[in-house]
């Protein structure tokens, strides 16, 4: 036995027999390069997928920056908010690089100018004002009488404002400066007799035109609007015009839907303060009704037709 171990011993130390562990290293070798081949393909994996997600979501992020581009635009111009919602909806329908065509278009086919025509047989012709505090309604309706002077045609005004306080008053002036004739009742009284005895001093005297001014109302007044429909009712006016001011902004969809049933157009004032034209594009889209005149200035001749290309311009779009 000891012989045998004693042979052992000597072979291992003399190197001609190799120990067992010595084998180990090749297998560690392979168990270490392995992993290298099973990285390589992972590297070489192609990635069309992920390229087309990226180009979808970058084309979505210019669709959106257009987009936000047009609606800060028209909020700029005093369009307001819902307006530009509706007006943004038909734009999308369109090719992108469509855009601001489609949106121009669609502001164009709003913007619906309109012209005053007496018929023969419509004497007197009739024409009521009326709008909230503030829109310069006296002040317009000295410039249709004007406009109408200039036309070689009679005029007289109703004084139908007999709610705010100087309203007769101040009428009284643009008419002592025009010589017009105006017909009025004392403060307190029914507008709607007010404009039943103009148009009665009309047709006695065989006047062309009656210019009816009503009282400012807010919109959200009930009582004062339902005056006014009184007033409607009477004198069964051939135009009812409403005035806005062209600085009014979102309101102007309130006001619009308020008096939508008791006018036939707009008359936007103040439009050589904000020439953009954004309340009228809110008024016109809202109630679907044209446009008379804009009052450009303080003179009773600064009274002008509507330009659609005019507005579209202004835009700046």
């Amino acid at each position: 036995m000891l012989g045998f171990l004693r042979k052992k011993l000597k072979a291992v130390f003399s190197g001609k027999q190799e120990p067992k562990a010595v084998k180990s290293p090749k297998k560690i070798k392979k168990a270490v390069s392995g992993p290298k081949k099973i990285v390589s393909p992972q590297k070489s994996t192609p990635a069309p997928v992920k390229r087309e997600k990226k180009s979808i979501f970058k084309l979505f992020k210019k669709d959106e920056l257009v987009l936000e581009e047009l609606e800060l635009s028209l909020l700029e111009c005093g369009v307001a908010l819902e307006v530009i919602e509706q007006l943004l909806e038909q734009v999308k329908s369109a090719k992108r690089e469509e855009w601001k065509a489609v949106l121009k278009r669609e502001i164009s086919k709003l913007l619906m100018p309109a012209k005053i025509k007496i018929k023969a047989g419509e004497k007197p012709y009739v024409i009521m004002l009326s709008g909230i505090n503030g829109t310069g309604k006296t002040t317009t309706l000295a410039k249709l009488a004007k406009y109408f002077q200039n036309k070689n045609k009679s005029v007289v005004i109703a004084a139908a404002d007999t709610f705010r306080s100087a309203a007769i008053e101040q009428l009284k002036v643009h008419c002592d400066k025009l010589g017009i004739k105006m017909i009025t009742h004392q403060y307190g009284a029914d507008p709607a007799a007010v404009a039943f005895d103009a148009i009665k001093h009309a047709e006695a005297k065989k006047i062309d035109v009656v210019l009816i001014d009503t009282s400012g109302r807010m919109h959200v007044d009930t009582g004062l609007m339902k005056e006014l429909e009184k007033v409607k009712r009477v004198a069964k006016p051939h135009l009812s015009l409403l005035t806005v001011d062209s600085t009014t902004g979102n309101d102007a969809v309130e006001q619009a839907r308020a008096f939508s049933d008791l006018i036939d157009g707009v008359i936007l004032t103040k439009f050589d303060v904000d020439e953009r034209g954004g309340a009228l594009i809110s008024v016109s889209a809202t109630t679907g009704k044209p446009t008379y005149f804009l009052a450009t200035g303080q003179k009773y001749n600064d009274l002008e037709s509507l330009n659609p290309k005019k507005i579209v311009a202004a835009l700046g779009l």
